[in-house]
């Protein structure tokens, strides 16, 4: 009996998108990548980023990003989010999130960092992704 070959998809969070990244730098090759309040380009505000581990989007599998319009993490920061699309030859889209709730420290679970009150939204967000 065969093996059925079921479509892996990798889901990484803020420093998640960081380890998402060496992952497929040292070999792994998802079909989908789903990137949420990401470390993704020098604009996000780390130079660690998705772009400087890739290095090219080569090896980048169809992506999705999703990102709050107001993440005021300095790591995380909106503006890092067209140049990774630019960048992404064609292989990532954006989902923007607003509203909800911000509190505390902006890049915990409970500021815009983490789409505090946007749980089901977010999930289904990703879950939809195609």
């Amino acid at each position: 009996m065969a093996a059925i070959k079921r479509p892996v998809t990798v889901i990484g969070t803020s420093r998640g998108t960081i380890r998402a990244a060496e992952g497929i730098a040292r070999g792994a090759r998802p079909d989908a990548l789903v990137l949420t309040s990401g470390f993704l380009s020098s604009e996000s505000g780390s130079s660690q980023n998705v772009m400087s581990i890739l290095g090219s989007p080569a090896s980048l599998p169809r992506t999705l990003i999703i990102h709050h319009s107001q993440d005021s993490c300095r790591a995380t920061l909106p503006a890092g989010v067209d140049p990774f699309v630019k960048w992404s030859a064609g292989r990532a889209r954006v989902a923007w999130i607003s509203g909800g709730r911000s509190e505390g420290d902006p890049c915990e679970a409970f500021a815009h960092h983490g789409f505090n009150g946007q749980d089901a939204q977010i999930v289904g967000i990703a879950a939809g992704f195609q």
